[in-house]
């Protein structure tokens, strides 16, 4: 089992092809690239406590 929750998020149509065009130039799904954005966003955020 993995130890991840499912969120459901709304997000405007002209975000969503962004985040597709950017998944795909790296090579990943959209999700993955949202954890990535995320996670990033956290640690960058922590760091500047």
């Amino acid at each position: 089992m993995t130890d991840k929750i499912q969120v459901n998020l709304r997000l405007p149509e002209a975000v969503i092809a962004q985040l597709k065009a950017e998944a795909e130039k790296q090579k990943r799904s959209v999700n993955n690239l949202l954890e990535v954005i995320i996670d990033d966003y956290l640690k960058k955020s922590e760091s500047g406590k």
